[in-house]
């Protein structure tokens, strides 16, 4: 089966290499981007044009850490999201090797920590957490999530297995009894807006890379494009015909980026009261871990000669390989998403 993109006009889609594109549209975005229209500000509504305002409502990144005594992987989910009263907190810890026996036995429901300092204990699986939080007196640049003057601890068999925000290390120093800290790394990311026009986001694909601009814009029903750090690396016609897709990007001296796009809710399920949290837009920016060929398979050999000129060079290729084999997990990668609504109705 070939590629649904393949199957459409040539014009309907059209991937960009690492020269940057100098159209109007992409210096509207950025622009927008700058002057912090996007995910901005605390209103959830939006025009449809590119110029449109989009409001972060919630960001959660999903952490992995390994306890050094037992060796034991945890899963924890920090979510920060918009609330009557304000930004507001919730966390949840998985055992990930219960949760590979049993799928309810190592999942523990998000605990939604309602006041904006505090602790609480609970489980997951077999391990006993402790949750130690302040953002009283944080400080946001743009959406739920504070930027600084915060911290969040995370304590699982008596060891911290998470810690988060620039008082975070001070919050270790003041505890007696020298608790241990264990190696942690963000696996995942997912971002939900509201609102038309553009979505931007920062993200960092490898810890020894640096870290890259991410913004989608959407220009009502008949285009939208994604730009990398200022250059248009996908732009999209004829949305109904183009809604789902996906592109390889190299970034990082080579490194390879799967991208997704899926508009399917976003076009066909917004006008529908009843689609819920489907009826999203939804962008993918997945790395690849050492073992993994291919995050989206390929179902069709007879392009080889297309994607022959997509691969990075053989010098960036062996930079990636030598940067996997420094300590990336084999066969995990980061991956982003991002999630767009027209109206905070929407999500579930």
């Amino acid at each position: 089966m070939k590629d649904l993109v393949s199957c459409f006009s040539e014009h309907a889609v059209r991937i960009s290499d690492v020269a940057c594109s100098g159209g109007a549209n992409v210096a509207a975005a950025a622009a927008a981007a700058a002057a912090g229209v996007v995910g901005g500000g605390d209103g959830g509504g939006g025009g449809g044009g590119v110029g449109g305002r989009a409001a972060v409502s919630a960001v959660t990144s999903v952490y992995r850490s390994r306890l050094s005594a037992s060796g034991k992987d945890l899963v924890i989910d920090v979510t920060w999201s918009r609330s009557p009263d304000g930004p507001a907190l919730s966390v949840a810890v998985h055992d990930a090797g219960a949760a590979s026996r049993s799928r309810a036995g190592g999942a523990a429901a998000p605990r939604h920590l309602h006041r904006r300092k505090g602790s609480g204990t609970f489980t997951a699986g077999s391990c006993v957490v402790g949750v130690f939080w302040d953002y009283a007196a944080a400080r946001y640049v743009a959406g739920p999530e504070p930027v600084s003057g915060f911290y969040v601890a995370v304590v699982a068999d008596a060891e911290f297995v998470l810690l988060l925000g620039d008082m975070s290390r001070g919050y270790v120093e003041r505890l007696h009894g020298g608790i241990p800290i264990a190696g942690s790394r963000m696996a995942r990311r997912r971002e939900r807006f509201v609102g038309c026009g553009c979505w931007s986001t920062k993200a960092r694909f490898l810890e020894s890379g640096t870290e890259h601009e991410i913004v989608v814009a959407l220009d009502g029903e008949a285009e939208a494009w994604v730009t990398v750090d200022g250059r248009k690396v996908v732009q999209l016609r004829s949305l109904r015909w183009n809604f789902r897709g996906s592109h390889t990007l190299f970034l990082d001296g080579g490194a390879p980026v799967d991208m997704t796009w899926d508009l399917h809710g976003w076009l066909f399920q917004a006008a529908d009261s009843s689609a819920s949290s489907s009826s999203c837009a939804v962008f993918t920016f997945q790395t690849r871990g050492a073992s993994e060929t291919k995050f989206w398979i390929e179902h069709d050999d007879g392009d080889d000669d297309e994607r022959e000129h997509e691969k990075p060079p053989a010098t960036a290729r062996s930079q990636r390989q030598k940067q996997l084999g420094a300590g990336a997990p084999s066969g995990q990668g980061f991956c982003l998403l991002i999630h767009g609504f027209r109206s905070s109705s929407k999500i579930t």
